[in-house]
């Protein structure tokens, strides 16, 4: 494998994100929700003001508030340094009527609820000062129905009408029959002028201000060429910028099409890996899913897509799969797996959570409710990615499709002589004993590999090949050492 990856793409590779539903993560300044929903902003005949540690379910849809803000993530930001967090990915902050504010009303105000310009300001401040990156939502399809430019496209003015898409009868296309979210024509031009096009654009007005990055909601519906376009006229103004698409399955094409998002949300990881794990598939399905991943998203794509197991529209990861232990074993797919690993808040602690709004409830900061555990299993998970750059932004070789028996199994090779890490997850009911041809030549004859989870025992390359003796529903993530004083394995003379 000839891993030939620009430093930027390897930068991007390596970052751990963390994504935050800002209504729900924490409330600056100490307030009570009480003390916070008390304020003008809460002021609306239609919503639902609800206790920090009350119930989301039985809501008013997407009305229900809690009071989370942007100053309540600033200052937890030690709580994810801690954890080993790079980046925060937050759910749309603009000004909108619901909780979760995908029905914006205003692309270039940030809602008072979480404390307007001012607070992203102090977080973008907090978070570049402690190297920590952050990603916003933008929701290029839709607008809320009380978008000022909707209300006039309604009227009739002249110039607002075609930004959306009407009927005779006055009926209009709305995101999956929503009537509160009216699809935006995308094919005008001046509607792609105000969303990406200008300086004084909703993408590149916040990308000015600060911001690191965008993930776009709704892929398919924003579509490939407007990726495109849009990410060949950001990169002239911000290089760095990173653009990732939301896709709720196969992502291939919008990288076999080149040119648009970097990366996409890996729901095609989630599926197969909850699939897998529930029993409704196959190890050779798993391991085919791996392989047509890294055939449709290149490697570059791969790796900068976010490996992600839940999020604010999915149940979360342990009621989905029903026990710790198979949390752990998704757990380690989603940190050694190829792409940037996606942790929806709360899920180093345990919290459960159903179907939304379930999947929505309030971060639990009383260290009482924690999986301590759990916690320091990621954060091992974490050390241990960040420590090797094969897990950051390796290649991917599958070798589990050539094994009877129910194992994932994979090897992640950089560039680097000797740089690599074999990942074997055994899901099945019996040991995994068994002799593993490796085709890598610069895993040398008698070099020693030690599990970094520290369950499997300890082994070493035999000519091509390893003894595997895994233990049932269990994974180990082999790591090459170095075991001489005098004599070294790894020659960089041998690239």
């Amino acid at each position: 494998m000839k891993n030939t990856l620009d430093a930027a793409t390897k930068q991007m590779a390596s970052q751990i994100i963390y994504q935050i539903f800002p209504e729900r993560f924490a409330i600056g300044g100490g307030l009570s929700s009480a003390a916070k929903l008390a304020q003008a902003a809460y002021a609306q005949p239609d919503i639902a003001k609800r206790d920090w540690d009350d119930s989301t379910m039985n809501q008013p849809w997407g009305m229900q508030f809690f009071g989370g803000d942007l100053d309540g993530i600033a200052e937890k930001l030690d709580y994810l340094l801690d954890l080993g967090v790079t980046g925060v990915y937050l759910t749309p902050v603009f000004t909108a009527p619901s909780n979760h504010k995908y029905d914006a009303v205003d692309f270039l105000s940030i809602d008072p609820m979480f404390g307007g310009e001012p607070a992203l300001q102090r977080l973008i401040t907090a978070l570049h000062n402690k190297g920590m990156s952050l990603t916003l939502d933008a929701v290029l399809n839709h607008v809320s129905d009380r978008h000022p430019w909707f209300l006039a496209a309604q009227a009739g003015e002249v110039g607002k009408r075609d930004w959306f898409t009407f009927a005779e009868d006055g009926a209009y296309l709305c995101w999956q029959d929503y009537g509160m979210m009216p699809e935006l024509n995308l094919a005008n031009p001046e509607v792609r002028d105000v969303l990406y096009r200008t300086p004084a654009s909703l993408v590149q007005h916040w990308l000015a201000k600060g911001i690191d990055n965008w993930r776009f909601d709704v892929a398919q519906d924003v579509g490939i060429e407007v990726a495109q376009e849009m990410a060949a006229i950001v990169a002239q103004r911000f290089p760095k910028a990173g653009l990732l698409g939301e896709l709720n399955g196969f992502s291939g094409s919008w990288f076999e099409a080149g040119g648009g998002f970097k990366g996409m949300m890996n729901y095609w990881y989630r599926t197969a890996t909850l699939a897998w794990l529930a029993g409704e598939i196959d190890a050779l399905q798993m391991n085919y899913a791996l392989k047509d991943a890294r055939e449709a998203y290149g490697l570059s794509g791969l790796l900068c897509s976010w490996n992600m197991l839940s999020s604010h529209d999915t149940p979360r990861l342990l009621t989905t799969v029903g026990s710790v232990e198979k949390a752990q074993l998704a757990l380690i797919m989603q940190f050694t797996l190829p792409g940037i690993p996606l942790v929806y808040y709360g899920e180093e602690i345990g919290m459960e959570g159903g179907a939304d709004p379930d999947c929505r409830r309030p971060m639990r900061w009383n260290q009482a409710d924690w999986n301590h555990a759990q916690r320091q299993f990621v954060q091992q998970l974490i050390a241990i990615r960040q420590s090797n750059p094969a897990l950051q932004y390796g290649d991917v070789q599958v070798l589990g499709d050539r094994l009877a028996g129910n194992a994932l199994i994979f090897l992640r090779v950089t560039e680097v002589i000797g740089e690599a890490a074999l990942v074997i997850v055994n899901l099945a009911n019996q040991p995994l004993n068994t002799k593993l041809l490796i085709p890598y030549s610069h895993w040398y004859d008698g070099v020693p590999l030690l599990d970094a989870l520290g369950a499997a025992s300890a082994c070493r390359v035999q000519a091509g090949s390893v003894a595997l003796n895994i233990p049932a529903q269990s994974a180990a993530i082999y790591l090459a050492s170095e075991p001489y004083q005098h004599y070294q394995f790894f020659k960089q003379r041998n690239c």
